[in-house]
This record gives C-alpha cells, sequence and structure tokens, in this order.
C-alpha cells in the first residue's frame, strides 16, 4: 500500500530540481572514485573510501527524492477558510506570552522552503488541522487561540 504524500507545485517542483543535482553530484563522485582507485591498494586509500560513503550517501538522498516523488500528490490550494486545513495560512496567538505567528500549512517536503512554511505532520500541524478560528488549542502545553485562517499562496 502506497501512502500519499501531500506536496505543494513549488515543492515537487524542488524535489525534481534536487533531485537533478544529486544525479550530477553523483556523477562527478564516481568519476573522481574512479580516479582514486588507479591509485592502486583500495583498503588502504583514504580518498577512495571517502569517496565510496560519499556516493552512498548521495543515493540514499536520490532513493529517497525518487520514493517521495512516486507518492507525491499535488495538492492546490484550499477553497474555503471555514476550518483549517492543507494550504491555509493560519495566524495564532500564544496566550502566555502574546506572541503572534502567522504559520502556513504545507507537506513535509514544502515545509523548509519559506520560514513561516510548517508540515501538517508536526505536533503544531497537527494541531491545527481541523480547527476553526477562535478555537483553542494546545501546542507544547501552551494555550493558542486561532485568530484567521485565509487561504495560502501555495
Amino acid at each position: 500500500m502506497i501512502l500519499a504524500i501531500m506536496i505543494t507545485k513549488i515543492g515537487k517542483q524542488k524535489l525534481e530540481e534536487n533531485l537533478e543535482k544529486l544525479r550530477q553530484e553523483l556523477s562527478k563522485v564516481g568519476k573522481k572514485r574512479g580516479q582514486a582507485a588507479a591509485e592502486g591498494d583500495l583498503k588502504e586509500n583514504s580518498a577512495y573510501i571517502f569517496l565510496t560513503e560519499k556516493a552512498r550517501f548521495i543515493c540514499c538522498q536520490i532513493e529517497e527524492i525518487m520514493t517521495d516523488l512516486k507518492k507525491a500528490v499535488v495538492q492546490n490550494p484550499p477553497d474555503h477558510t471555514d476550518f483549517v486545513c492543507f494550504g491555509h495560512q493560519v495566524s495564532v496567538l500564544y496566550e502566555n506570552d502574546k506572541t503572534q505567528k502567522t504559520l502556513t500549512l504545507v507537506g513535509k517536503n514544502d515545509a523548509r522552503l519559506f520560514p513561516d512554511w510548517i508540515s501538517y505532520e508536526t505536533p503544531i500541524g497537527q494541531a491545527l488541522m481541523g480547527r476553526k478560528t477562535s478555537e483553542r488549542v494546545m501546542i507544547n502545553n501552551q494555550p493558542v487561540k486561532i485568530l484567521n485562517i485565509s487561504i495560502a499562496k501555495i
């Protein structure tokens, strides 16, 4: 069973770009590794050993991105603001210290694209999902009030 991964259009594009960069880097590492192998004894060749480990690491990253891309389902912005869901921009007030923040709920691969974007899978995202304006939720043992729900530009 393959579970879908929600992602924004820009998030999918960035993943595809990152995949291409990693493939190019793997090719370069492969060439350098071949040159290091030509230097002789592979058991004592620190450059060869390092480049082999680097290639393995890059391969793991490529595999992870390819898996995410296979599961990715591009989500359109929501068409309502009745309750919080993927693609909403949510303004919240941390009631203890009166700090106000605006967060955009996106997928795990999108969360690193902009400072105020967070994954809907995080504890904060999960606490907000399905809630309505004026509701109070607990986030990290702190009362938080939802001030506003709007449609984000994803």
